[in-house]
């Protein structure tokens, strides 16, 4: 293993004696450091720099999660060091007179970057905010500005928020021109919580479950009992019942190490309460009596498997390095002996340990699993048990006779507070905590949303005095946080 260091920027060397040069450079930022207002900025900037060295004759891709930015490469050497020069120029000095032509790329993609369990459980969790942003589209790739990618660009792609790996030739002359300081102080919201596990129904044909999880120690033990729940999902789903295709784990790491995994499986036209039922009862089974023997082999041995084919202190200095932009504790060596000596009991002790806060997904009509397990039905955003003082809106009577969900709703407006009762129950959204503010037309109402994840309408057709709040709205939210509705069609989540 080889570290060295180019402008500012961490380079690791792959053994091997191949000819060719594969690159990876990974910068440690993602989709969770947009905002409401610049939802799609990475993928945006991601867009901008790769049409800027399309021509260069080699193979090429990149791609925005939750947490990183990655850009791949593939061929000689010297081609290779082309691509990264340029690439980290144009990083530097986006070329930002692009963009409404991009956004229209952009929008064709379809592209997410996470599955949507994960975006509805991180929105549930974490709001408007941070990793919760996933589940929204905010103003849409057409409503983003120059300004927002530039300053994205300068904030986060900076050499100390980077690192690159390198296998084959190491390319001459590389520059890595990438600005200089340090990245931009990541503020995480604190996640929601509830008194015991939870569940939410929506309508997406899948069932999930997000667990929060300890640091992994040096046998990867939190990593082993997610792979273990993983797979015991899989199997029942996927090769006994047959009713799922994809099965996977997403992974969000957060300060201190801990992290927030959610274990998800679609389910097919008519299966959703089967696929519901099995992923909470493989949890249950689990975090009670642990994996089996054979499931615990297997996973043991898939994870030796992976350290065998890798190059395992090469990939924890990777980890270790991304990770300490994150502000997670440095990972240790595996200790083959003490990972092969795991017990189901260890399993089933970071399961069950992770269980009261576990937060479960399901169909809305196939919820029965997840209460009979002891999962309490919570709205997808807060709710409070009753309406504050304060001034009070009521829906016209024209809206009430005509619109059956009008008859529940109530507006009121506090010092501290907009808040809506609807048929889902009475939504807060504090005037120091909106995270933007989508503006009406003739055909839509005005909305705003909350860093809490809940969402007020303020509709003039619907109730007399919404003037008076969208008066107030303008005096009190500020211009960069308003924005409209995207021309280029609806998300599909």
């Amino acid at each position: 293993m080889e570290i060295t260091t180019i402008n500012g920027v961490p380079v690791l060397r792959h053994s091997g004696t191949q000819s060719h040069t594969d690159i990876t450079l990974t910068f440690a930022v993602g989709s969770r450091d947009e905002t409401l207002r610049t939802i799609g900025v990475a993928h945006a900037l991601e867009h901008l720099v790769m049409h800027a060295v399309r021509d260069v004759p080699i193979e090429m891709n990149a791609e925005v999660d939750l947490m990183t930015t990655t850009f791949v490469a593939s061929g000689s050497a010297a081609r290779v060091g082309e691509f990264l020069n340029r690439l980290c120029r144009v990083l530097a000095d986006p070329p930002v007179e692009r963009l409404a032509l991009e956004a229209g790329v952009l929008a064709a993609e379809e592209g997410s970057v996470a599955h949507p369990v994960t975006a509805l459980l991180m929105y549930v969790r974490y709001g408007a905010t941070g990793p919760g942003l996933a589940w929204l589209e905010g103003p849409g790739y057409d409503g983003l500005t120059p300004e927002h990618v530039t300053s994205f660009a300068r904030r986060w792609f900076v050499a100390s928020n980077a690192v690159l790996q390198v296998s084959g030739p190491l390319p001459e002359n590389l520059e890595l021109a990438l600005p200089a300081g340090p990245a931009a102080d990541r503020v995480l919201r604190p996640g929601r919580t509830f008194d015991g596990p939870a569940v939410v129904g929506f309508g997406i044909p899948a069932a999930g479950v997000l667990l929060t999880l300890p640091p992994d120690d040096d046998v990867r033990l939190s990593t082993l009992a997610i792979g273990v729940l993983r797979q015991r999902v899989e199997e029942q789903c996927r090769h006994v019942g047959g009713h799922s295709y994809d099965v996977d784990a997403d992974l969000l790491v957060g300060p201190g190490g801990s992290s927030d995994w959610v274990v998800y499986a679609d389910a097919r036209d008519g299966s959703e309460k089967a696929v519901s039922a099995a992923v909470v009862e493989a949890l249950i089974d689990l975090a009670g009596n642990g994996p089996t023997a054979t499931e615990l082999g297997y996973a043991v041995a898939r994870a030796e498997e992976r350290i065998a084919a890798d190059e395992p202190e090469l990939r924890r200095a990777f980890m270790n390095l991304l990770g300490g932009m994150f502000g997670e504790p440095e990972l240790k060596p595996v200790d083959l002996n003490r990972l092969a000596a795991v017990q189901p009991a260890d399993v089933a002790a970071v399961l069950k340990a992770a269980l009261p806060t576990a937060l479960g997904y399901a169909d809305e009509h196939a919820l029965d699993p997840w209460r009979q397990a002891g999962f309490t039905r919570q709205a997808i955003c807060p709710v409070v048990a009753e309406l504050p003082p304060g001034r009070t809106f009521r829906p016209s009577l024209a809206a009430r006779a005509f619109l059956k969900e009008a008859r529940a709703m109530t507006w009121v407006r506090t010092d501290e507070a907009l808040v809506l009762r609807d048929e889902d129950g009475v939504h807060a959204v504090r005037w120091d905590e909106i995270a933007g503010v989508q503006r009406g037309d003739d055909d839509s109402p005005t909305i705003v949303f909350g860093l809490n994840g809940c969402s007020i309408p303020v509709d003039t057709d619907m109730f007399r005095g919404a003037g008076d709040l969208l008066a107030e709205l303008g005096d009190r939210v500020p211009a960069e946080l308003w924005f409209d509705e995207t021309k280029l069609g609806p998300a599909d989540h």
